[in-house]
């Protein structure tokens, strides 16, 4: 792609970045909001059947929503975001891709999702929720990092009661968090009759605190949690990546053949 045809899908203060999967490409903002790791981890935690209606709930540039795509390519997916911006940006990056007629982005506020989507139409949810309170951490001076790192458009609780009202019964949802709230992750799913089913914790490199959490949950199932193997995301301090994330790329570099099997 010349500079030129590179410039015509930005606007200003914008970039054009690299995925790392296949020459997926996101459209992303020079000084705010940028995708991370989160959405690697979070697009190979998942793991839809091609029939599964799949919604990414908070979905920022559409980075995991393109990465799923890829992977899985018989997949139709939503997205939905609140900060305009950034539901245009993964609006303009799903036609870049060539992914328009496989993903829609709905823009609109999680707390009034009532009355934007139906209950229960969602076989799969994903969702990374700002997991930083308000009253905790230092408040970025740039909007769009504030909304995505604090709770400042919808609490936990809130995102929580969202997932459960689009989620379709035995529906799972798929989150990443950081693991110093793990434990409220964990006790709002179970009140909202989400059962967590599988976790896995996410170190920096062996040694290291856990700084993440992958959990799976079910709507109205029955108890009973598998916990799978720590990842770590480097060999060791300052190392190359592990053989784990390794593998995860990957296994999103590669369509799934088993994403025909219902």
């Amino acid at each position: 792609m010349d500079r030129r045809t590179t410039a015509s899908w930005l606007h200003a203060g914008e970039s054009l970045d690299n995925l790392g999967i296949s020459d997926l490409k996101v459209i992303q903002s020079r000084t705010g909001f940028r995708h991370s790791i989160d959405a690697l981890l979070l697009a190979q935690w998942a793991a839809p059947r091609s029939t599964d209606r799949v919604l990414d709930l908070g979905c920022g540039n559409g980075a995991i929503t393109f990465l799923l795509a890829h992977r899985y390519p018989e997949l139709r997916m939503a997205g939905f975001e609140v900060q305009p911006a950034l539901a245009d940006r993964a609006r303009r990056g799903a036609r870049l891709n060539g992914l328009e007629n496989r993903i829609e982005i709905m823009e609109g506020d999680l707390r009034q999702i009532k009355g934007l989507l139906p209950a229960a139409a969602f076989d799969m949810v994903l969702c990374n929720p700002p997991y930083r309170q308000l009253a905790s951490g230092r408040l970025s001076p740039n909007l769009e990092i504030r909304q995505a790192k604090h709770e400042l458009t919808a609490t936990l609780q809130e995102a929580v009661a969202a997932i459960r009202y689009v989620l379709a019964p035995k529906g799972r949802v798929c989150l990443i968090y950081h693991a110093s709230r793990l434990t409220d992750l964990l006790s709002g799913l179970r009140t909202a009759r989400l059962e967590p089913k599988r976790m896995r914790l996410v170190h920096s490199y062996p040694g290291a605190q856990a700084e993440l959490s992958l959990v799976e949950a079910r709507r109205d199932v029955r108890p009973g949690l598998q916990i799978l193997t720590p990842l770590f995301v480097y060999h060791a301090r300052g190392g190359p990546l592990s053989s784990g994330m390794e593998a995860i790329h990957h296994s999103l570099a590669l369509s799934d053949i088993r994403s025909t099997v219902a």
